[in-house]
């Protein structure tokens, strides 16, 4: 009970506070009504008073106060103006009518006011400014140079003067809009304008001479990062555009002034060289162990390089780099690798990924997107490679997809381009008929469109069927003809004739390439012995690709600096043009590779040059007739008989034969 005597106690309380603030509200309104009524009635009466004749009071006062307001004239002539105007009141007793003939003259006053025409400033698109307090556009001389400079390197922005230039501009326009009548005045505004005029010209002469950067800025400037990104950005478009050029591969070549036979001009009509690509500082002295067009972009091509003789200590051991047709001293992407580059790719659905193969056995992934050295390695394992991955290829779709690589142990690995801690499967070849000994891979090569069979290239002078799947894995077909290692080997590409003939090449039919100085052509599915051989060479023979888009022609490099162009539709002895480099140096030529279109052909030698060969219309765009030509031509070939060989070391005849190269590069 008395718990609830007290909450009834503290309920009263709570009810006597409540009625005195709403007590208090009301009296509040009440107040408020008051003084509003108040100020209303206040209101009415001034606006009665104001009626009743109260508006002539003072109302010409302020008449030409408002008209040089308006005009931009400023407050001391405004000032100025309303003093005359009440000198001329009417003096106490005067009549009504003085008053309205003192407003005719004020009007009067009023109409003869000359207004000269404003001068608007008019600027072209080209020259407009956005107002916006900086000044954009400049790096360096001119007004404000180094500041700007200084500014992108520090962070720090310095306001411009363009908003100060269009207030001065303003009031040039408002002191010259109103013309003064008084002699005072006029001396006034003339003076005036004489200070700003001369505080103009002392900014503008100031803005004019150029800011001279210390050496310690300067270092500044020039040592920052960003500004090095920057540079290096600027120049790069800079050299592409100049050096962009759609070549006229249909352009007459020869050689005004010089009598040619009609071979020698025939020859220099199909193929020329074009351009050399090298670079001091990551290609000169080093190999190039492999060249490639880009699938993606036609004027893009990556070359990779081993070791140089004399690196210094500071050198990588290997590098691939990223060239672009229009730029031959200067690569577009520079990538490092912490061994030498034996082969290198574009990835086939990836614009930015590359991937490369090295000496100490790992395969390197680059991103484009990264830092110069891989952004991915595969680990030295025991499923891996641990021997030097001389060949690779990517096979299959862009939703799978994958990476095969062969040593030179035997050894061919399927990677995930995903993961490359660890290959997928792993195989070893092994040689069927000399003892079963490792199969050292020297080069491979798939089918189009094929992700199971691929032809492989052996030291042995073998070339091999290997399957990677199925009930029998591995070797499964030899095919003999060479008496040297097999540097190159690469299948005919499945063409179709473009011009709507209906022709058709879809053969499995191979070209090798062999250090016993010949080329050999394959029917692998039908014979195991080579069709044709080409021994037109006295050296190695070290690479060797079909054309992409001619069914009859393919191209080789050899160690004596030739690039030779082969068309067995109209030749199957000797090359139809034989081209070497202008400088005649002679060097061994590494690899060689078309590109998509088949206008240009790549080839790099042992000194770290890459040369670009263009080819004529007639061989990049093949008529009807030669696609029936070579289909016929292919089904004559037979197989040659087989050379006896002499018993020897590793099944070798006169192994004085394939001693140390005296030019090119060692292979290991």
């Amino acid at each position: 009970m008395a718990d609830t005597q007290a909450e009834l106690e503290e309920l009263r309380k709570q009810r006597e506070e409540t009625k005195k603030k709403i007590e208090d509200k009301k009296r509040q309104v009440q107040e408020l009504k008051a003084k509003r009524a108040q100020r209303v009635a206040q209101q009415e009466l001034a606006k009665n008073n104001a009626a009743a004749g109260g508006g002539q009071k003072d109302s010409s006062k302020t008449v030409d106060g408002l008209v040089a307001e308006l005009l931009g004239a400023n407050a001391f002539e405004a000032a100025a103006a309303q003093k005359e105007a009440k000198s001329e009141k009417p003096k106490n007793g005067e009549g009504g009518s003085k008053r309205h003939g003192r407003s005719f003259q004020e009007e009067y006053k009023l109409g003869v006011v000359n207004l000269q025409p404003q001068e608007q400033e008019v600027y072209e698109r080209s020259c407009q400014t956005d107002m916006s307090g900086e000044i954009k556009g400049k790096t360096g001389g001119g007004v404000g140079g180094g500041d700007i400079m200084l500014a992108a390197a520090t962070g720090v922005r310095k306001p411009g003067n363009v908003l100060q230039q269009a207030q001065k501009m303003a009031e040039k326009a408002r002191l010259r809009s109103v013309k003064p009548d008084a002699g005072q005045d006029s001396a006034h505004t003339g003076a005036r304008a004489r200070t700003v005029q001369t505080q103009d010209d002392k900014e503008d002469s100031q803005a004019q001479a150029a800011k001279e950067l210390t050496p310690e800025e300067l270092n500044r400037i020039t040592n920052h990062v960003d500004f090095k990104q920057f540079f290096s950005k600027a120049t790069l478009l800079v050299e592409r555009t100049l050096g962009a050029q759609e070549w006229d591969v249909a352009t007459d070549w020869k050689t005004a002034g010089k009598a040619q036979n009609a071979e020698a001009s025939e020859g220099n009509r199909l193929m020329k060289h074009m351009e050399d690509f090298t670079e001091e500082k990551w290609a000169k002295g080093r190999p190039v162990t492999d060249v490639r067009f880009s699938p993606h972009k036609k004027e893009m091509f990556l070359s990779a390089y081993g070791q140089r003789v004399n690196a210094a200590p500071s050198d990588s051991d290997g590098c691939m780099l990223i060239w672009n047709l229009a730029m031959k001293s200067r690569p577009e992407l520079c990538f490092s690798s912490p061994s030498q580059v034996l082969t290198a790719h574009f990835h086939r659905f990836d614009p930015a990924v590359f991937y490369g193969g090295t000496y100490s056995g790992g395969i390197v992934l680059w991103d484009a997107r990264a830092r110069t050295g891989p952004v991915l390695r595969t680990p030295l394992s025991g499923k891996g490679h641990s021997h030097p991955v001389t060949a690779l290829q990517q096979v299959g779709t862009q939703n799978a997809t994958n990476l095969v690589t062969a040593s030179n142990d035997g050894r061919i690995c399927v990677w995930s381009l995903n993961m490359l801690n660890l290959p997928q499967e792993t195989i070893d070849l092994k040689s069927e008929t000399k003892n079963r000994r490792d199969l050292a891979v020297m080069s491979l090569s798939f089918p189009e469109n094929e992700t199971n069979v691929l032809y492989v290239g052996a030291e042995d002078g073998s070339v091999c069927q290997v399957h990677l799947h199925g009930s029998k894995v591995g070797v499964t077909e030899m095919y003999d003809g060479h008496d040297g290692p097999v540097a190159g080997i690469d299948m005919h590409p499945h063409q179709v004739d473009a011009s709507g003939g209906g022709d058709a090449v879809n053969m499995d039919m191979a070209v090798t390439c062999s250090f016993d100085w010949s080329i050999k052509v394959w029917m692998v599915k039908q014979y195991q012995l080579p069709v044709l051989s080409l021994d037109a060479f006295e050296d190695y023979v070290y690479d060797v690709k079909w054309h992409p888009t001619h069914p009859g022609v393919f191209a080789s490099v050899d160690g004596e600096g030739h690039v030779d162009l082969w068309n067995l539709n109209q030749n199957i002895e000797s090359p139809v043009v034989r081209c070497e480099s202008p400088d005649k140096r002679r060097l061994a030529l590494n690899h060689c590779h078309w590109s998509a279109c088949g206008r240009r052909l790549a080839a790099g030698d042992s000194e770290g040059t890459v040369s670009v060969y263009g080819v004529d219309q007639s061989v990049s765009q093949p008529r009807s007739a030669d696609y029936g030509l070579f289909n016929e031509r292919a089904r004559s070939f037979q197989p040659i008989a087989q050379r006896a060989r002499d018993a020897g070391y590793g099944g070798y005849g006169d192994m004085s034969r394939f001693g140390p190269m005296s030019r090119g590069l060692d292979r290991h």
